[in-house]
């Protein structure tokens, strides 16, 4: 399993905004500077998690972009399905049901049902806190 860059980049955003909170509104300009992504994709991308009220932004020269909600109150699950839609790993099924059941149903289904889980479990702030634990 491979996340889209279009997830990768969000997430990766939405952390930093949630990392830097304390600064109020951030441009795009800064987020894609500091993390070395492209800024009209960036935009792109923000605007998005800006539609499903993640992210809200003022315009102007102190304007920008900041979270809707505490980082505790964000799951990575959160992000990815706003950036990709209803999401399953195996692919095979949607919306939870299989038309043509094969022999492996069971397995992919417990396979997505084990990230789905995982993803949801996740917050913003969990990630914050524990980001320094996995570059030991």
């Amino acid at each position: 399993m491979k996340l889209s860059t279009r997830s990768r980049y969000g997430l990766r955003a939405i952390c930093y905004l949630a990392e830097h909170e304390e600064k109020g509104y951030i441009p795009v300009s800064e987020i894609a500077e500091k993390l070395s992504l492209s800024e009209n994709y960036l935009e792109q991308l923000i605007r998005i998690l800006k539609n499903e009220q993640l992210v809200e932004s003022i315009r102007g020269p102190k304007g920008g972009y900041r979270l809707t909600r505490n980082p505790d109150k964000i799951t990575v699950g959160e992000v990815i399905r706003v950036l990709e839609g209803n999401w399953n790993v195996t692919g095979c099924y949607q919306d939870g049901h299989c038309d043509d059941k094969c022999n492996a149903y069971f397995a992919f289904y417990k396979i997505d049902e084990a990230i789905n889980d995982t993803i949801d479990s996740i917050t913003l702030d969990v990630i914050l806190n524990n980001r320094l634990e996995v570059n030991k």
